[in-house]
């Protein structure tokens, strides 16, 4: 979907961002309060407001899934952040494990769990499995809504990659974790933000401290990451390309 190219002043430009978790996106939300004001909505506030009224918003931000952004994304500026796979896993999982207020029962369930008990259980249950289980390729095909519609099972795994894919480019931007600083100049400067200094750092927030990473787990442990993430690699891999082909095989740069 294409927005609308005009001369803004920084926190006027209509703007969209699908938030997976654990993808870096928090920085991006609160640089977005320092120009937007109290004109943004993020996280899981989109679940307390009506459709019709998220539309008011200068900056809308959340965990939603592409189902329910595809109505808000027409005129504005939309972007999201896809990551390693593997990685993001683990990173959702011990960000849950280290909270100190247990908010959610996922956060107990990590608490109370290994990773591979706690991946395993995940796939039990249909809520827990899609935070989990291909998550980004779930959110882009079709993803968290309010109130729920469908649900992961109602899909083939064939049909969501195609899905996810094909919703790819109705994004003005899509960026990676791994390349953040880079992603989040191109977005900053669509938004009309001052130019970020060379030298001045992006930093990222929600981080867990030394957490361990794929190559620290058992090998039993890797393969299931691995059987985990399949849909989401092959996702990563396309978007890659896609970026690549746009830019030349170059990375966009001032």
């Amino acid at each position: 979907m294409r927005w609308l190219r005009q001369q803004s002043a920084a926190g006027t430009v209509p703007a969209l961002f699908l938030h997976i978790q654990k993808t870096a996106g928090t920085s991006l939300v609160n640089m977005a309060r320092r120009y937007y004001g109290d004109n943004v909505i993020s996280h899981g506030d989109y679940c307390t407001v009506a459709p019709d009224a998220l539309k008011k918003f200068g900056f809308i931000s959340g965990h939603f899934g592409y189902a329910f952004a595809r109505p808000l994304m027409q005129g504005r500026y939309s972007f999201t952040f896809l990551r390693d796979p593997i990685e993001r896993v683990l990173s959702f999982y011990y960000f849950c494990r280290f909270r100190e207020r247990i908010r959610y029962d996922i956060y107990q369930l990590a608490r109370d769990h290994e990773l591979p008990e706690f991946l395993e259980i995940c796939m039990t249950d249909p809520f827990l499995k899609m935070q989990v289980w291909n998550n980004q390729v779930w959110q882009l095909a079709y993803g968290y809504t309010q109130p729920d519609t469908r649900k992961l099972d109602d899909f083939s795994p064939e049909e969501l990659l195609a899905l996810a894919k094909a919703h790819l480019l109705e994004f003005s931007h899509v960026g990676f974790t791994e390349t953040f600083a880079a992603d989040a100049d191109i977005i900053c400067k669509a938004l009309k933000f001052p130019r970020r200094h060379p030298k001045e750092p992006i930093l990222m927030e929600n981080v867990t401290p030394q957490r361990p990473v794929y190559s620290d787990q058992p090998a039993g442990v890797r393969k299931m990451l691995v059987s985990l993430t399949e849909l989401d690699r092959e996702l990563c891999d396309h978007a890659r390309a896609i970026q690549a082909a746009k830019q030349g095989g170059k990375w966009w740069q001032w």
